[in-house]
C-alpha cells in the first residue's frame, strides 16, 4: 500500500481530471500534473468494465507496486491512472505504465 502522504485525496482527484494532460496506454490512461508539494502523489481508478471485484483489486494492487518506484523521483507530480483493460501480468502492465509515464515526463521536461 502507498503511504498516506503519497495518496491523492478526493479534492485532488476531482481537480486532476479537469486541468491536466492525459496520456493513453494499452491498459489505461494517465492524467498528470506538476505538483507544488515536495512529494509525488498517485491515485488509481479501475473501471467496472474490467471484471469482477477480485480482478479490479488485483489490478489496483499491481499498479500500486509499479508506482512505488516513482515516489523517489526528482520531480514531484500528481497522477491518476485510469485503467480500462484488464491485465494480470506484472511485466506487461509495468512496461505499459513505464512507457506512459516516460512520455509524460518527457513532455514535462520540454515545458
Amino acid at each position: 500500500m502507498l503511504p498516506s502522504i503519497n495518496r491523492l485525496d478526493r479534492k485532488q482527484f476531482a481537480n486532476l481530471g479537469k486541468l491536466n494532460r492525459k496520456y493513453k496506454g494499452e491498459y489505461g490512461m494517465l492524467a498528470i500534473e506538476n505538483s507544488l508539494s515536495s512529494t509525488s502523489k498517485f491515485g488509481f481508478i479501475v473501471s467496472k468494465k474490467i471484471g469482477n471485484a477480485v480482478q479490479r483489486h488485483r489490478m489496483t494492487r499491481l499498479l500500486r507496486e509499479i508506482s512505488k518506484k516513482y515516489l523517489k523521483g526528482k520531480t514531484s507530480i500528481m497522477c491518476v491512472y485510469i485503467a480500462y483493460k484488464y491485465c494480470d501480468d506484472y511485466e506487461k502492465l509495468q512496461k505499459d505504465f513505464d512507457a506512459v509515464i516516460n512520455n509524460a515526463f518527457r513532455d514535462i521536461k520540454k515545458n
